[in-house]
């Protein structure tokens, strides 16, 4: 798109051109800060995808299912009949509640008897318990439950150093079409590396691709398993000083965030910068700015149309309260 800033780079120039500073440094941690005060925002492509297979939890013998370790906000669970989805119902979708209610409601599930007169669409309930997800009415072993949420983002700035995982390591076969998957074999350590980390590699013979995100996915003492997203295709073959993301200049060239929402780096960029040259005039010009594109986003969001819900106090399925329920 014209109005769009493709890469991290950019945006430091254009900030650079736009107030006349020539500290590199300076104009990134302002663009950190903004990417702060940014963290929560809720845009269309940061939602996930529910029926893709890395976005389906598994039920454990708890009937808990792990979360995502990209989560920034849930928007609607559902699970389609059990371990073995089906188009024919019933379904259940589940509405957020506190914890501490998920957790004594549990313990009298047991008083409710098999519902009659189910719908195709009946409501359930979920919550955070430690960092589990946890469902009502219980489900078994093995349960499939379609996520679907806000995932958070990958700054492009950082105030902290990389960090050196393994020296040397080699890229397998690649698959996909973009996001491709392809696992890295023979590294020396894969320590301070868990699902969800941003890695970054030296190219040698091969290489993780250029432009994109690097996300593990699974790790083992010496493989690493992980998705690039966006930039080029990863290449098989050997690579050098395998890190973690944390960086202290460039951490991503791109992020969905900058890719759909330009305005928001640059007047939160711009209202940082100015606070910090204590230009408060300026700083309230584009705060003031920042806060216009903030709202039209949260307008958006209010009317239904890139939350992912309604507006609606009650369900659009049934009554609140659990009617089609027998208790003892």
């Amino acid at each position: 798109m014209s109005f769009q800033i493709p890469t991290g780079d950019d945006l430091v120039d254009f900030l650079k051109d736009f107030t006349g500073s020539s500290n590199d440094a300076e104009i990134k941690q302002c663009i950190y800060l903004a990417e702060l005060s940014m963290r929560n925002i809720e845009l269309p492509a940061l939602r996930s995808d529910p029926y893709a297979t890395e976005n389906i939890g598994v039920a454990n013998s708890l009937g808990q299912v792990p979360i995502p370790a990209d989560m920034n906000k849930p928007i609607l669970f559902f699970n389609q009949n059990g371990s073995t989805p089906s188009q024919s119902g019933p379904w259940i979708v589940y509405d957020r509640i506190g914890d501490r209610d998920i957790i004594t409601q549990s313990m009298i599930a047991q008083l409710y008897l098999s519902p009659v007169n189910v719908p195709m669409v009946i409501r359930g309930k979920f919550s955070e318990v430690y960092n589990m997800y946890q469902f009502l009415p219980w489900i078994g072993e093995g349960a499939l439950i379609n996520l679907y949420y806000y995932k958070a983002w990958p700054l492009l700035f950082s105030p902290i150093d990389d960090i050196i995982v393994s020296a040397t390591g080699t890229v397998g076969t690649i698959a996909g079409a973009g996001p491709w998957t392809a696992q890295i074999t023979g590294m020396t350590a894969t320590t301070g590396l868990t699902a969800g980390s941003i890695i970054t590699a030296t190219a040698g013979t091969g290489s993780l691709g250029t432009g994109g995100v690097y996300t593990v996915t699974s790790t083992t003492s010496t493989t690493v398993n992980f998705t690039a997203t966006g930039g080029t295709i990863p290449t098989a073959g050997t690579v050098t000083n395998i890190a973690l993301l944390e960086n202290t200049g460039r951490k991503v060239q791109t992020n969905a965030v900058l890719q759909t929402w330009s305005e928001g780096y640059v007047y939160a960029s711009l209202k940082e910068y100015y606070i910090k040259r204590h230009n408060t005039e300026d700083a309230q010009i584009y705060d003031a700015r920042y806060k216009d594109a903030w709202n039209i986003v949260e307008d958006q969001n209010n009317l239904g149309k890139w939350s992912g819900g309604h507006t609606r106090l009650t369900s659009v399925w049934q009554p609140r309260q659990y009617r089609q329920y027998n208790i003892k």
